[in-house]
């Protein structure tokens, strides 16, 4: 993907609500990996690269990337382990490394992890068969990713596959914490115990991103089987879309989307902000509207924090204009 005009990326310095600007992606990727950048403050990253569609939105949008459909591409995916308990992560991450390999042999030694520099992994899968790029590009390395954590028995944050997602840059500091994203090479991964991945941590490097020599037989098939199932899922909403019609009182679009197919990404935030919303509307209550779009958001891939808030959002959101209106809170 090296002559790909697909090389915009959406970049942060500081918290990730920040403003973002936009740089040539794979370019200030390598160079945060080499430790060519000495800025040591947090910084992310787009997770996927565009193209003068991007550009065009950006400008028109007063340098915003918000509700940016076009097309995509990415040359790593990265796979998110966060756990609670770091000493699980990285047994998982392990799992899933070795996962990788066993399916992809010839990129053992070249995948890379890093520590996040907090609760977690990333492993990265370079996308050596070079996809090409797509209006709903995203879909897809969520699909690869999760059939991939499927074969190594490990939970991953699907979160990550919205559009507009961000990935911390490598030789970082968190902010919490004080360490640094490092990457940390297969056979220290699995020689070290996480003292010595925590010491690591506690300085940057230069060590670059190692890509694969040989792009693998099964990866491009693995890959099309992800596109083909991204594509289905797609046809499957819209179909119930058509199906449904105009959506009465009782049952608006928002909600049967959410509960039946999904809702694609850039839309899932507002969905659950407007079927919590409504449902407090139509008298649900507080409570029962939290507990049920918690459980029935578990499949739209949003981490929990942002489930918990755009509902928090939407109850809030009703009730403030209940009592505007006159009316009694639930």
């Amino acid at each position: 993907m090296t002559d790909s005009p697909y090389r915009v990326g959406a970049f942060v310095c500081g918290p990730p609500t920040s403003p973002r600007d936009l740089v040539r992606h794979g370019e200030l990727l390598a160079a945060y990996a080499d430790g060519a950048i000495g800025d040591e403050r947090e910084a992310y990253l787009s997770h996927f690269a565009f193209g003068a569609e991007m550009q065009a939105h950006y400008k028109a949008n007063r340098n915003s990337v918000a509700g940016f459909a076009g097309p995509c591409a990415a040359r790593w995916v990265v796979l998110d382990i966060d756990r609670p308990e770091l000493a699980v992560a990285l047994e998982d991450a392990r799992r899933l490394l070795q996962a990788v390999t066993r399916r992809y042999p010839e990129t053992e030694g070249d995948v890379p992890v890093y520590f996040s520099g907090n609760k977690g992994f990333h492993v990265l899968v370079e996308l050596a068969h070079g996809p090409p790029p797509a209006v709903g590009f995203q879909h897809t390395p969520r699909t690869f990713a999760e059939a991939l954590a499927a074969l190594a028995g490990v939970a991953i944050d699907a979160g990550i596959y919205d559009v507009n997602r961000l990935v911390r840059l490598p030789n970082t500091r968190h902010p919490k914490t004080g360490l640094f994203k490092r990457r940390i090479d297969s056979e220290t991964l699995f020689r070290l115990e996480l003292p010595g991945i925590l010491e690591t941590a506690k300085r940057a490097s230069g060590d670059g991103i190692p890509t694969v020599r040989l792009p693998p037989a099964q990866l491009a098939k693995d890959w099309a089987a992800a596109e083909r199932h991204a594509a289905g899922m797609a046809e499957a909403r819209a179909a119930v879309r058509r199906e449904c019609g105009t959506a009465d009182a009782r049952a608006p679009r928002d909600l049967i989307d959410l509960l039946r197919f999904g809702v694609a990404d850039g839309e899932r935030h507002m969905t659950l902000f407007r079927v919590a919303a409504w449902m407090v509307e139509q008298g649900a209550g507080t409570d029962f509207t939290r507990l049920f779009l918690t459980e029935a958001a578990g499949d739209l891939g949003l981490p929990p924090d942002d489930v918990a808030r755009q509902i928090k959002c939407g109850v809030g959101h009703a009730l403030k204009q209940q009592q505007s209106e006159g009316g009694q809170s639930p």
